[in-house]
């Protein structure tokens, strides 16, 4: 275990500003670009600016230290003292100034005039059956960018107006997502039908992936709702708009995060359901208090979407 150091003010700030694209990189360690971010290769779900990082399956957040702290498994003491230094064997750190974040606007981003790119990405190399992609275009839910020609997954709140958008890449070989600047994480692409059943997904396409392996149910007496993560913001917020919801089937991926996710979302409602999230103030607690059936529904290979063109091979 390591001895007690006594920093001072400035190496702390010096060690919190340092850009975490190049502490991954000086461990090794790839990162992809996310639109005007960066994200972990080895865990898409960590986004990061600067020496600020997101984590949009658990909803940790920080600085450099609490990057460190967080995923290598260090001290405060061991991260301030490895990011003080100049380098990490041999390959240097990068400062960054300390700025405030200030939050974006939120603006849907132009549309393009057709969208035969992104029918043909959907359609083709996703599998998805033309019928569901333009039941969600005729719901201006869904629609291709006119610069990047990116698919737009548009999220809207109850009253219809779009509080978010996730846009994911057309092109096959150069694989691109992100949310649009200003996005609310808890308005994600989402369809209400009116029952009291509601199938809960990671990411739009596999529910529109599911969609299309049930097409001849009658799925659209149900609810859908892509949480573009794990982390249950979205559920809640969709939970507090449509207070019938009570069946609850979390389809999340066949993998580890997925089944971690089904458990904390299944303790959480759980907890709801009993009055004890006490982190919840006692007025939203009251109107989601129900008696909720939870069902894990879990697909054969990691995702919906594989099983889907697995079935159409």
């Amino acid at each position: 275990m390591s001895s007690y150091v006594p920093f001072t003010q400035e190496e702390i700030d010096r060690a919190a500003h340092t850009s975490i694209k190049s502490i991954l990189e000086a461990k090794g360690e790839k990162v992809l670009r996310s639109g005007s971010e960066w994200m972990w290769e080895d865990n898409h779900s960590v986004k990061f600016r600067d020496y600020y990082f997101y984590d949009h399956n658990t909803g940790d957040k920080g600085t450099a230290i609490d990057f460190l702290c967080l995923f290598f498994d260090m001290r405060f003491q061991d991260a301030v003292t490895t990011l003080i230094h100049k380098d990490y064997g041999g390959a240097e750190f990068v400062r960054c100034a300390p700025s405030e974040r200030k939050k974006k606007a939120f603006q849907l981003p132009p549309r393009n005039r057709t969208m035969y790119r992104m029918y043909a990405y959907l359609t083709q190399d996703r599998r998805i059956d033309p019928e569901i992609v333009t039941f969600f275009v005729h719901k201006h839910d869904l629609y291709e960018s006119a610069q990047k020609h990116n698919a737009v997954f548009v999220g809207r709140d109850g009253n219809g107006k779009p509080r978010a958008a996730h846009e994911k890449g057309t092109l096959s070989d150069r694989p691109y997502r992100c949310d649009t600047p200003g996005s609310e994480k808890e308005y994600f692409f989402n369809y209400f039908g009116g029952s009291n059943r509601l199938y809960v997904f990671e990411a739009p396409i596999d529910l529109m992936s599911f969609l299309t392996l049930k097409k001849n149910t009658d799925w659209k007496r149900h609810s859908f709702l892509a949480l573009g993560c794990t982390a249950s913001r979205a559920l809640i917020r969709f939970l507090l708009e449509h207070d019938n919801i009570t069946d609850i089937c979390l389809c999340l991926d066949n993998d580890a995060a997925g089944r971690k996710g089904d458990d904390q979302i299944a303790t959480m409602l759980e907890r709801l359901q009993d009055g004890k999230a006490e982190e919840i103030p006692p007025e939203v607690l009251k109107k989601l208090r129900r008696d909720y059936r939870v069902l894990v529904m879990k697909s054969q290979l990691k995702d919906w979407n594989e099983d889907l063109k697995a079935e159409n091979q």
